[in-house]
């Protein structure tokens, strides 16, 4: 057993000694990649926090959008009402337009039979007069006969 824990550490001696000898490239690269994963794992927190400053900066612009989209729901419903509103006044207005120009039809009417009945008054009057005068005339002219 002695023999094999002493060709277990010349095993490992050996392949240590050929680890440092070895080419220097593949050394570099190790230690390269031990010190770059070091440095990012000290780099972590810095992230870390970078990312929760984004998170939050992201939820107070969600926050802000959640705000403006309520204020812009609550001035649309604002604006609906006042449509519906402009509506009814719009409704009684045209309700009302129609109502005067059926009055002003009505006046329209009632002043042209009105000034009809008088043309045709003055000219009965007219008529009768010049009828009186030709039977006068006549008669007057038939007595002489």
């Amino acid at each position: 057993m002695k023999k094999k824990w002493q060709l277990l550490l010349m095993t490992l001696a050996m392949y240590s000694l050929l680890l440092m000898i070895s080419d220097e490239r593949a050394q570099a690269g190790f230690w390269e990649n031990v010190y770059n994963g070091y440095e990012q794992f000290t780099n972590l927190p810095e992230e870390v926090n970078k990312l929760q400053q984004s998170y939050e900066q992201t939820m107070t612009e969600l926050n802000n959008a959640k705000e403006n989209i309520e204020s812009f729901q609550a001035h649309n419903e604002e604006l609906i009402a006042q449509n519906q509103y402009l509506m009814e006044q719009n409704e009684s207005l045209t309700s009302m337009v129609s109502k005067l120009q059926k009055a002003e039809e009505q006046r329209m009417k009632t002043q042209k039979r009105i000034t009809t009945t008088v043309i045709t008054a003055i000219g009965l009057i007219v008529f009768y007069f010049v009828l009186v005068r030709i039977i006068r005339y006549r008669m007057q002219r038939h007595s002489r006969l």
